[in-house]
């Protein structure tokens, strides 16, 4: 029994995995999947001879996959050979890296692998995914494996109980372990009783330290109810306590993104990324998984991540379909419509939820959308209104509504804030391009090539005499004091160098919020 579900009671699975999908009128596409050392072989067997073979899914990167058949190539997604094929033999290694918002076709998870099956799927045809019969390998789940992931490997990488399922190494550290199981476990109880909907399937948490990066945590969720968290290596261990509030928010998932059809899962991802990251916030809280303190630093941070990306610009929904402001700008608006509802006695941002996710899968051809959500809430709701009015003034507007809602700010930049702020301060006064640095562990390397003084990549020992990563705030008052003189500040290299860099403009404290006071998230 492997350490992540000790105590919980193992499970048989069958070994194979059949999807057909009602209305086809030719036989399947067959997919055998085969796990192997390094990957899997997938035998394809096709309902007649063809000239070409598309898959259906463009988005997933397939530059380690390599057709095994004589005579057949793949490019661009699309399988071709001199003269008609009916089979072919494909071998897929794990995905080079992680990309933002995709899914990866193949990703390793101890000595199995978890495979996306739509990215195996024919292009306007049926498609068939099945497991190898191995006696020593599990395929879950064991039906409609085409439409999500699945995990293929030892069955003693398999434990759960009628709950769900959970996947992992034997040799998992109990300490991530151990949170991984309880969040799983919690948070599932957690979103039923809150949300009051059953899921139509058993679900399944796949836990991976094999993730290739560059992404320390990353994870998604598919149809199937699988839900893969990929760790890269022991990065954990540098932020533990963030590991249950990431599985509260894949779990999320499994009811605002999977099981309905999300109309604007596209074009407003800030609706479900955001969703689910103030659910996790919540539930974390509520389960005593998190403190209410770091659930209030969390929230600051998604607000000045927010406040960072959009800034004061006028927005189209454009401005929110990729990078942290998903997350930071939609966990921003749940935030809003939870205050507003709780202080109004209207319920909670969970009501909102239930309401339109219920509506939702009584509607399963139009699903739910942002316009379903704003419907839900006040005619003045802030939540509505954040992401529409002129950005001239958001921010003060927004202090301004928060305080009434009992929420107070202070500004309370911390060192890494004032660090980058005098940095990139000096370097906009000297760079005539693209600018920035590297905060390695003991070493600060200033980047950009025509910074003046300040080019060639020198590494950086002290600024005014500080040290820029150990007195990131002395460092700040010096470079602040030297700006208001329009003096040049200092910096001293490895090698012993002093360089002088123009400054010749004021340097502001940068405006970082804190919450000094809010109403408790937990339920």
């Amino acid at each position: 029994m492997n350490g992540i579900a000790a105590s919980l009671m193992a499970l048989a699975w069958t070994a194979s995995s059949a999807a057909s999908t009602p209305g086809w009128s030719t036989p399947p596409v067959e997919a055998r999947v085969e796990r192997t050392a390094d990957g899997v072989l997938v035998r394809y067997r096709l309902p007649a001879p063809v000239r070409s073979f598309t898959f259906d899914d463009k988005d997933v990167i397939r530059d380690r996959w390599r057709v095994e058949t004589q005579g057949l190539a793949l490019a661009n997604g699309v399988v071709t050979g001199d003269a008609p094929f009916s089979s072919f033999d494909l071998r897929i290694t794990p995905d080079a890296a992680e990309v933002d918002r995709i899914y990866m076709g193949l990703s390793r998870a101890g000595e199995g692998y978890v495979v996306y099956g739509p990215a195996l799927r024919a292009r306007g045809q049926d498609t068939r995914l099945r497991f190898s019969d191995a006696a020593s390998d599990v395929a879950l789940p064991a039906e409609n494996a085409i439409v999500g992931y699945a995990f293929v490997g030892p069955a003693d990488h398999v434990g759960g109980d009628e709950r769900g399922a959970i996947v992992a190494r034997p040799d998992l550290p109990a300490d991530l372990a151990q949170p991984i199981r309880d969040a799983f476990v919690s948070s599932l109880a957690f979103y039923q009783a809150r949300l009051g909907l059953d899921l139509s399937y058993r679900p399944a948490i796949v836990v991976s330290t094999d993730s290739p990066g560059p992404s320390g945590f990353r994870g998604d969720v598919t149809d199937t109810g699988v839900i893969s968290v990929r760790f890269h290596g022991d990065s954990w261990r540098h932020d533990p306590d963030a590991v249950a509030p990431f599985v509260w928010h894949e779990v999320f998932h499994l009811w605002n993104g999977h099981g309905v059809v999300t109309r604007d899962g596209d074009a407003a991802p800030w609706l479900h990324e955001g969703g689910a990251e103030y659910a996790a916030l919540t539930g974390a809280v509520s389960s005593d998984a998190m403190s209410e303190a770091r659930a209030r630093t969390a929230l600051a941070d998604r607000l000045n991540g927010c406040r960072r990306a959009i800034g004061v610009d006028d927005l189209d929904q454009s401005s929110l379909r990729s990078g942290g402001a998903v997350y930071d700008c939609g966990t921003l608006v749940q935030w809003l419509a939870d205050l507003e509802l709780r202080q109004a006695g209207a319920g909670d941002v969970f009501s909102i939820w239930r309401d339109v996710l219920g509506a939702g899968r009584r509607n399963p051809q139009d699903g739910y959308g942002v316009a379903d959500f704003e419907a839900a809430l006040p005619p003045d709701s802030a939540a509505r209104s954040f992401l529409k009015e002129p950005g001239e003034g958001r921010w003060r507007r927004l202090q301004d509504r928060m305080a009434r809602l009992d929420v107070r700010f202070v500004n309370a930049p911390g060192p890494n804030d004032l660090r980058v702020a005098a940095l990139f301060h000096v370097a906009a006064a000297n760079c005539q391009g693209a600018y920035g640095f590297y905060d390695e562990p003991g070493a600060l390397k200033l980047d950009g090539d025509r910074c003046g003084p300040l080019s060639g990549g020198p590494v950086i020992d002290a600024v005014e005499g500080f040290d820029p990563q150990q007195d990131s705030a002395a460092m700040f008052e010096a470079v602040q004091k030297r700006c208001a003189e329009t003096l040049p500040v200092r910096y001293r290299t490895r090698e012993g160098a002093v360089l002088e860099a123009a400054c010749d403009a004021p340097l502001e404290t940068p405006q970082v919020w804190a919450v000094a006071e809010a109403p408790p998230l937990k339920r």
